[in-house]
């Protein structure tokens, strides 16, 4: 075995190194995806636990994440990156909120509320 790595050392490494290339590329390729599934999940925890409950919404995200996204990305996607995209939906939602006061809301339309499990409506 140990023979078989010497006389073909090289075309392991170039493997390895076409492999990392590749996957390095699918991450790059699928970012946007994943920043478009986050957004969409910060603003499904906004809707659901509403303001002041920021760590309870963070980790809603966060565990729902790694159930929607493919196994490769989210080997691939570090928490570091994964805390830096939470944080850019976050600050994205906030602003276009902000920007569209009066105009948007997070449920869509008014009376949305009387039809979420959430609210219990008398």
């Amino acid at each position: 075995m140990i023979e078989f790595i010497k006389v073909n050392i090289y075309s392991i490494a170039a493997i390895i190194l076409a492999i990392v290339i590749l996957l390095f590329l699918y991450k790059r390729g699928n970012i946007d995806l994943v920043r478009k599934i986050i957004l969409s999940l910060v603003v499904k925890a906004e809707k659901a636990l509403g303001s002041g409950t920021g760590e309870l919404k963070y980790a809603m995200v966060v565990e729902n994440i790694y159930h929607r996204l493919p196994i490769v990305l989210s080997i691939l996607i570090t928490k570091k990156e994964l805390d830096c995209m939470i944080e850019n939906a976050v600050d994205y939602m906030k602003e276009y909120l902000r920007i569209k006061e009066g105009e948007a809301n997070l449920l869509g339309y008014d009376n949305e509320y009387k039809y979420l499990n959430v609210f219990k409506i008398n």
